[in-house]
């Protein structure tokens, strides 16, 4: 995506999205998630160019008439560790990466990007969880944990992948559970988490009720977060 295209696709996700009274905020301002940042980066000639253009967008929600645009990244291996050509100064961590372009805050999107989808549900589970401390330790801005619900992306491969096995509604809470428990130790922070997905049905990790399962999900998320105030 090069610059005049950004600045056509930002002004239509203002008008569109941003003006939606159900779009998410966080103190008011619009929350934009971007899932490759070194693609963005890679479009737009730069990491100057790319600080700019965001800059730029800023500017254009707040004359929108919100008070600011919160910035969200995606944690994983397209979130560049370093920039190169940035004059005098030497950045190399993800969270310096991320200081630059001014972003609010990070998440995950599945945690297929953190630990290598093979072999059982609930230890997939333990290794990709356990790693949100180390993320609130390494970043200077919040983190917000994700929870993913099952992995096989086969369907679409012509060759055999990596997948989870033994994915079920019970071991899900469990999580969820988890998650609860990390947001309310982090109470300076919203109370947001991100679950891998609402119908990523070739991926295998879905909220939709199946013939399988029915609602069983959803009423898991309800368990856990449905008495909320």
């Amino acid at each position: 995506m090069n610059r005049t295209e950004f600045d056509k696709v930002t002004d239509r996700i203002i008008a569109r999205y941003f003006k939606d009274p159900s779009y998410y905020k966080i103190d008011g301002k619009p929350v934009f998630c971007i899932y490759e940042l070194q693609t963005l980066i890679d479009g737009l000639g730069g990491a100057e160019q790319t600080r700019l253009a965001l800059n730029d967008f800023r500017k254009k929600v707040k004359a929108a008439g919100f008070p600011g645009l919160h910035l969200q990244g995606i944690l994983w291996s397209a979130l560049p560790a370093n920039i190169n050509g940035v004059p005098g100064d030497k950045i190399q961590t993800q969270d310096k990466v991320l200081s630059f372009f001014g972003f609010n805050s990070i998440t995950n999107y599945c945690w297929a990007h953190l630990q290598n989808p093979d072999g059982d549900y609930e230890k997939w589970a333990d290794a990709s969880t356990n790693m949100w401390t180390g993320f609130t330790r390494d970043f200077s801005i919040p983190y917000f944990p994700n929870l993913t619900i099952g992995w096989d992306a086969n369907p679409r491969y012509p060759f055999k992948a990596g997948y989870i096995t033994n994915p079920a509604p019970d071991k899900f809470e469990k999580y969820l559970q988890k998650a609860k428990a990390f947001v309310d130790q982090h109470p300076e922070q919203p109370r947001l988490l991100t679950i891998n997905a609402w119908n990523e049905w070739s991926e295998g990790s879905y909220l939709e009720p199946d013939t399988t399962y029915k609602m069983k999900y959803l009423e898991a998320v309800k368990r856990v977060f449905g008495s909320q105030k």
